[in-house]
């Protein structure tokens, strides 16, 4: 029988802002997890602010969903003896203050680990909790460039570039996430029994996934630089424009999916191209080859030469090509959420699909403060009356 979540019955308390450590939530929420998303007074967390469709963060109403949004100032004293009561009964809190922040409010490691030995903790900082750089401010993009991810990104006569995303956070928190689950495995499936600190750099996960680079400069003193849409080591691959403006990549990595791409191009015969290292020889002629036959054709009739000689290949895409694609829809990559603020909301699905526990999106990001009276009254004990107070004198 199908469950909604793997992470039925685990509380976690997310006290991130922006994107590395809610996203870290996000992905337990969505798998059935209990997150309380806590958030200052007034004005909550930044991303309500982001792309906004009559006053309603449109990015907080994604990263937010399936949490329960309360409010509570850390930094007045009540408000943190509410936030002890809280870790006394979670078992993970999610934050993403600089090094030292949740120590100076008296919530930290050594504090919480003594309210509840059970409880993880994962800490998303710039530059992790220790080292020389911990104490420095950093965003995402900070995390790209200081990881080498944007050196090896861009054309090769131009400068280092950014993505439009928030690679360095989602990739931190994709990392992180699964820290937090080796935690939940050790202390609950291995017997383990107490919790632990789960500590990343948002430059760690993009430091971790630059391949080879470390070991090639090692090893042979070289340095990868960038090579824009080209890869430097498998020649059948690029980026091209078609006749009608569209682009279109394709990427083969084997002798098979090479000589379906060249079949697909009509290049098969031609003895420059036709094995790996004789394409290597005559690279730029063979991008000019490419090049030349994309721009004859339109991007649908490129894709269907590609298709139909199974060769690896895709329009380059935008949302507004994905959000009714008939592929994502059958994945439910792209799902209808209703929202009492907007109504119906599209937006991503669930990933990956598990076939026994594969979660759900139940409701996207909430009010501010929605579940004050639930979380409060329910966990806490708390009266309407105490709440009221507690609203009036600006602790939550």
């Amino acid at each position: 029988m199908l469950t909604e979540g793997v992470f039925d019955g685990i509380r976690v308390l997310d006290i991130g802002h922006v994107v590395a450590g809610p996203f870290v939530a996000s992905v337990m929420a969505d798998f059935g997890a209990d997150v309380i998303k806590i958030e200052p007074p007034v004005r909550g967390d930044p991303l309500r602010w982001l792309y906004p469709k009559d006053d309603v963060g449109l990015f907080y109403k994604m990263q937010a969903r399936n949490k329960k949004s309360v409010t509570l100032d850390l930094k007045h004293p009540e408000g943190r003896a509410i936030f002890e009561r809280l870790a006394a009964q979670s078992d993970v809190v999610v934050e993403n203050f600089r090094p030292g922040v949740m120590e100076r409010l008296g919530l930290g490691w050594e504090e919480l680990s003594k309210i509840n030995e059970r409880l993880i903790m994962c800490r998303l900082s710039g530059f992790g909790q220790t080292g020389p750089y911990a104490g420095r401010r950093a965003y995402g993009r900070i995390g790209e460039a200081f990881a080498g991810f944007a050196h090896i990104t861009g054309e090769p006569d131009g400068p280092p570039t950014h993505s439009q995303m928030s690679v360095g956070d989602t990739v931190a928190g994709t990392w992180a996430a699964m820290g937090v689950m080796m935690a939940l495995y050790w202390r609950d499936a291995r017997g383990g029994g107490l919790g632990q600190v789960v500590d990343i750099g948002l430059y760690e996960g993009l430091f971790r996934q630059i391949e080879q680079q470390v070991v090639v400069l090692d090893q042979l003193g070289r340095v990868l630089e960038r090579s824009g849409s080209n890869h430097r080591n498998v020649p059948f691959t690029g980026l091209f424009r078609t006749r009608d403006g569209g682009h279109y990549s394709f990427s083969a990595v084997t002798e098979r999916s090479a000589l379906d791409a060249l079949r697909a191009m009509d290049m098969a015969e031609d003895e420059r191209f036709n094995s790996f290292e004789r394409c290597m020889q005559h690279r730029d002629e063979f991008a000019a080859a490419v090049k030349a036959w994309m721009a004859a054709r339109t991007l649908a009739e490129v894709d269907a030469a590609f298709q139909a000689r199974g060769a690896p290949g895709t329009p380059v895409k935008s949302a507004a090509d994905l959000i009714d694609d008939p592929h994502l829809l059958a994945r439910e990559m792209v799902i209808t959420v209703d929202d009492k603020e907007l109504g119906p909301l599209r937006m991503q699905g669930i990933v990956p699909k598990l076939s026994r526990t594969p979660g759900a999106v139940r409701h996207a990001g909430q009010l501010l403060g929605e579940s004050n009276a639930l979380v409060y009254g329910e966990l806490l004990g708390m009266t309407p009356e105490e709440l009221d107070d507690l609203r009036a004198r600006g602790v939550i």
